[in-house]
């Protein structure tokens, strides 16, 4: 494989999304992706061998947060009934139902408001 160059490009996840591949990586990123692991050339990337200042997951962030909340009983059975007709978790159903509900009321709160 070609060394790489040093020439650093700074790009953001939205450029890197709607990015245009080349043909002509696209066909080599095709190839790459059929070849067997053990014919794929690693040489040039450095063996990491000592992981004493490794932090174990230090970059993760979950995308759900969770919390208790406390819901009326005769809301609660009804969520369960309505969520087996969906077939569906009650909790899946309680959630979607609050998300719903948000994105509906924020669309009636004016934007400055919602700065504040």
């Amino acid at each position: 494989m070609k060394k790489a160059t040093t020439k650093m490009v700074t790009m953001t996840m939205e450029d890197v999304r709607q990015r245009k591949i080349p043909k002509a990586e696209q066909e080599r990123l095709k190839r790459l992706a059929t070849m067997p692991d053990d014919q794929i050339d690693t040489s040039d990337i450095p063996e990491l061998t000592d992981f004493a200042g490794a932090v174990r997951g230090r970059f993760y962030r979950p995308l759900t947060q969770s919390i208790t909340i406390r819901l009326n009983v005769p809301d609660i059975a009804a969520a369960r009934q309505l969520s087996k007709v969906k077939g569906m978790p009650y909790q899946t159903y309680i959630r979607g139902l609050l998300h719903e509900a948000l994105l509906r009321e924020a669309k009636l709160v004016p934007a400055r408001a919602r700065k504040g």
